[in-house]
């Protein structure tokens, strides 16, 4: 995943369907620390935060891992009896005073397990404002051209592959 400093402007997906005002949360990598950017935060807020996730925006097609953990095992979350695949999608949280935030939707993971902090407006909008699944969220969505999905559930069936060139120039699929 690209690194982006938090509040930044928002410049990764297609910019078609963004509100250009859109800034950046938790695109983070293992060489640039955050460790200023670390705490607990309430459990009000993690069940928020999960509302968001069930809601894909720029969906791809493979995952990313975790750079901290290196393990696919961080893909997948679990809440109350719920699991989401996370790492291959974006989730938008908007602010009552119109603000929109654009970040990964492995912030879950990044707050539940390595502690990271978003910004207080962040935290604040992901409390106060619109979220899945009330109607107004969608409208929001609507407004700024932004198409969505349900976040997709791990069934237990991917498995994890690769393309390898040997140095004859032969191209092998490896498991």
């Amino acid at each position: 995943m690209t690194y982006f400093a938090d509040l930044s402007n928002y410049v990764y997906g297609p910019l078609s369907g963004t509100n250009a005002l859109t800034r950046n949360v938790s695109w983070l990598i293992p060489s640039v620390a955050f460790s200023t950017s670390t705490g607990d935060v309430d459990e009000e807020f993690m069940t928020c935060l999960w509302q968001f996730c069930t809601v894909s925006i720029v969906q791809t097609r493979g995952l990313h891992e975790c750079g901290f953990c290196r393990t696919r095992a961080a893909n997948v979350a679990e809440r109350r009896g719920q699991q989401l695949l996370l790492g291959s999608a974006e989730i938008r949280v908007f602010s009552k005073a119109g603000d929109v935030y654009a970040a990964p939707n492995l912030i879950y993971h990044y707050v539940d397990v390595h502690h990271y902090l978003p910004p207080a407006e962040f935290i604040e909008a992901v409390q106060k404002g619109p979220r899945p699944p009330d109607q107004v969220y969608f409208e929001k969505l609507s407004e700024i051209g932004e198409r969505w999905s349900p976040t997709l559930k791990p069934d237990g069936s991917a498995r994890r592959f690769r393309f390898v060139k040997t140095a004859e120039g032969v191209v092998r699929f490896e498991e």
